[in-house]
């Protein structure tokens, strides 16, 4: 969208002043005079273009115009998903508390609608940033200062003119950024304005889990994630039509599975943008990116925001709040709960606390880790991570970091649950790879082909016995239900006159017993495409769907089931022995003879 021209923004501005004005008393109608003239209309157009520019988390070393990246924004409205473009989308015939997390672009958005509402002359936009209120500077000093920066000095008859007239709408930004000790003054100035003026209009933004958001003055409307294919238009933004968005965007749209579904909120996908700008490619691992997110959330975001400086309850340096906060995540999956009640998240942060020896108290980390880095959110009386990656990002980051005879006996036991943990795996298989392979991912491939590693080294293919179609079903039929997000149903094996081996996959898929699960079945896909068939689900992002073996079985069709077994067997042995190549060139010793 381009901007007005000033003569036209002053036109624009002329007609809303002059509606106002017919409100107005004598007295007031005077004072408002003071704005309808050539020279201040020019002025009020540079102020409000001051509006417009902003520093972002993308380009810190100047301002720019919002116009140049704003993407549009959707609010959640009577359960309907409404993109916003213009103040009328909110429907104002009540105030507003817009409501999101850290990085939806809740400021953004607001600058947005005051921009806006200067091109379309019918109200007057007051944008305040609530975060300037002090003690000794309450909101309406704020108010009047800003009035004064417009080229209009106002006073409380003046205000009161504008107020009743319905022309001003207010625009009261960041709600959850006013001092804590300054929130329920500034909450009761704000339903007093709201109770004394019934025609203006009042728009507040903040995060969760404030004050303002029970008051009966303000219908709560919740600002929605990026979907689907959203992320892409941030992407291009960002990049000003340079060749390389599209390149990122191909290749996020590769890894979908991996990165798409993070992308929910424009920070992220800046982060992300920014991540692949420095480097000029996107991170090889997703754990390089996700290995940035907590120190850029804690230094960097409020960074982009010179009057809000969030003050830290814990005396604990970035590091330590890295490694406690690594410690917090693995103690709220050994919870095993999604999200976590306050009585259970003091308890957690106790223990990550006393993991590290760090003297801190649990809820004044939990604290800043909710307002600093809002990688924890709160919700009533529930928390919960801003996305469930995060938490199994950083519990695999404290896994890396411990001793190895602590590492050795996790990746044992963890073996026998791998469902549970297979997030923290993949994390794992890049930032713990030595490790992962010679303790996880070698003796689960040694189990399910029934072998030593000393015959995984010598043999060149092993045939596929019982026992190991057995184990291989299993395999097959959890990697099957996870890779393609769909149900295997398993069905009885009631069934006469089938031979032995028939009778056990039978079984065992009905059982639907649940191991390891660390092999592609995309080579067995390649291997027999009669067998595929496409996959139509919106998520899907292309992957192809391979009819079960269960499906085979019900036909009685062992024949094609021996040569999908033993495809996969063979696949998994090829893995076995680059798993024992790898672990061979990481223990080479020729290498520390000569270093030593």
């Amino acid at each position: 969208m381009s901007a007005l021209s000033t003569v036209a923004g002053v036109e624009v501005f002329k007609k809303v002043v002059s509606s106002a004005y017919e409100y107005c008393s004598k007295g007031a109608g005077l004072k408002l005079k003071q704005w309808n003239t050539e020279r201040q209309m020019e002025t009020l157009y540079k102020r409000i273009l001051a509006i417009r520019k902003v520093k972002t988390i993308w380009q810190l070393d100047k301002s720019v115009d919002l116009f140049s990246f704003y993407c549009d924004s959707h609010l959640i409205i009577n359960d309907k998903r409404i993109r916003v473009k213009s103040s009328n989308d909110l429907e104002l015939n009540e105030n507003v508390l817009i409501q999101g997390i850290a990085g939806q672009g809740k400021s953004i958005l607001l600058r947005y609608i005051c921009a806006i509402e200067l091109t379309r002359g019918e109200f007057i936009p007051i944008f305040i940033e609530l975060s300037r209120i002090r003690s000794t500077f309450n909101l309406m000093d704020r108010i009047e200062k800003t009035f004064q920066s417009l080229g209009l000095a106002i006073d409380s008859q003046l205000f009161d003119a504008l107020a009743s007239s319905g022309k001003i709408l207010l625009l009261l930004d960041a709600f959850d950024e006013i001092p804590d000790e300054l929130k329920t003054q500034v909450l009761t100035d704000i339903e007093d304005l709201a109770a004394r003026y019934d025609k203006l209009k009042i728009v507040v933004t903040s995060r969760p889990n404030h004050k303002i958001q029970v008051s009966n003055h303000f219908r709560v409307v919740k600002l929605d994630d990026l979907k689907k294919n959203e992320y892409k238009d941030v992407i291009i933004k960002l990049a000003n039509k340079e060749i390389w968005a599209h390149d990122l965007i191909e290749h996020i749209e590769k890894r979908a599975v991996h990165v798409k579904s993070l992308l929910c909120t424009p920070l992220i996908v800046t982060l992300l943008v920014i991540s692949y700008k420095s480097y000029k490619k996107l991170p090889g691992k997703l754990s390089d990116f996700y290995d940035s997110i907590f120190i850029t959330l804690l230094q960097r975001h409020d960074g982009t925001k010179p009057s809000c400086i969030r003050p830290r309850s814990c005396d604990l340096d970035d590091n330590e709040y890295r490694l406690a906060f690594e410690a917090f995540c693995i103690s709220a999956k050994k919870s095993g709960h999604e999200s976590l009640q306050s009585n259970k998240i003091y308890k957690i942060a106790k223990e990550a606390l006393d993991l590290c020896s760090f003297n801190a108290k649990p809820l004044s980390f939990i604290d800043d880790i909710v307002k600093i880095t809002c990688l924890l959110v709160k919700d009533g009386e529930e928390y919960r991570f801003i996305h469930n990656t995060v938490r199994e990002y950083y519990t695999a980051s404290y896994v890396q970091k411990k001793p190895d005879s602590w590492a050795n006996t996790f990746y044992t036991k963890i073996s026998k649950s791998y469902r549970e943990w297979h997030q923290e795996l993949d994390f794992l298989s890049e930032i713990d790879s030595y490790r992962y392979n010679r303790y996880y991912k070698l003796p689960a491939i040694l189990n399910l082909l029934n072998i030593t590693e000393d015959a995984l080294k010598t043999e060149k293919a092993t045939k596929i016995s019982l026992s190991t179609a057995i184990k291989l079903v299993d395999e097959f039929i959890i990697n099957y239900d996870y890779i393609l997000k769909v149900n295997v149903c398993g069905f009885s094996c009631a069934w006469t006159n089938k031979n032995e081996w028939h009778e056990e996959l039978l079984s065992r898929i009905s059982i639907y017993i649940s191991t390891e699960n660390m092999v592609d079945i995309l080579p067995v896909i390649e291997k027999f495409p009669e067998l595929v068939e496409p996959y139509n689900d919106e998520n899907s992002m292309g992957v192809k769907k391979i009819i079960s073996l269960s499906e085979l079985i019900q036909k009685d069709d062992l024949p094609k089931v021996n040569d999908v077994l033993q495809a996969y067997c063979d696949n998994l042995f090829m893995l076995g022995k680059q798993v024992v190549d790898s672990l061979e060139n990481a223990e080479n010793p020729s290498f520390l003879d000569d270093l030593l």
